[in-house]
């Protein structure tokens, strides 16, 4: 989760990060996943993976990545996020973990793992890092993580937005959160219904 004291990096803002873990906020990089954007990738290019790992707290520094393989490392980085979030929707809509999308996952993190692009960090669990000078670690790293959050997050507190889809793990007292943000799509919202109750008079 992104504390106060983690530094945004451009162009990441507060608002980019709402779900409540990095794993959900991972599927939240594209702008609107019940009505998708023609522009609505927010994961461009490597440098915006990268400040966004930063952002998301998952790295203190923002690694360089060699230009042969920016291109590969895109793709992949956005494999895991569409896997995570077909994962995390399903959980949200009290559907079964697909097992493609989760095999996948599981895959990719074992391969990472097996090549020591990631490694444990200390001795909590779900404590993993990426080889600093192995960007192209970050995929299984990421990969990792969705899987930690799967086995970790109360399944019964992950909710999709009624707005705009975003996922988030809803941490209410009473459980009844139904926005992403209630500053952007609650209002949004509600400015909807009440132009709707105004037409209908």
């Amino acid at each position: 989760m992104v504390t106060s004291a983690t530094k945004m990096r451009p162009p990441w803002q507060d608002g980019h990060f709402v779900g409540g873990h990095p794993a959900l906020d991972l599927t939240n990089t594209v702008f609107d996943r019940n009505h998708p954007a023609e522009n609505g990738e927010l994961l461009k290019d490597p440098s915006d993976v990268l400040t966004w790992c930063a952002s998301a707290g998952l790295a203190e520094t923002v690694p360089s990545l060699p230009e042969a393989s920016a291109s590969e490392f895109v793709t992949e980085v956005r494999a895991v996020r569409e896997q995570a979030w077909a994962v995390f929707s399903a959980v949200a809509h009290g559907e079964a973990v697909p097992a493609a999308a989760f095999g996948a996952l599981l895959e990719r993190a074992g391969a990472g793992v097996r090549l020591e692009q990631v490694k444990p960090a200390g001795t909590g669990p779900g404590r993993f890092t990426t080889e600093r000078t192995a960007p192209e670690g970050i995929p299984a790293t990421l990969s990792l993580l969705v899987i930690h959050a799967v086995f970790t997050l109360p399944h019964d507190r992950i909710r999709a937005c009624g707005r705009c889809g975003w996922l988030f793990l809803d941490s209410s007292r009473g459980g009844r959160r139904r926005w992403c943000s209630m500053s952007i799509c609650g209002n949004r919202e509600k400015a909807r219904r009440h132009r709707q109750s105004r037409n209908q008079h």
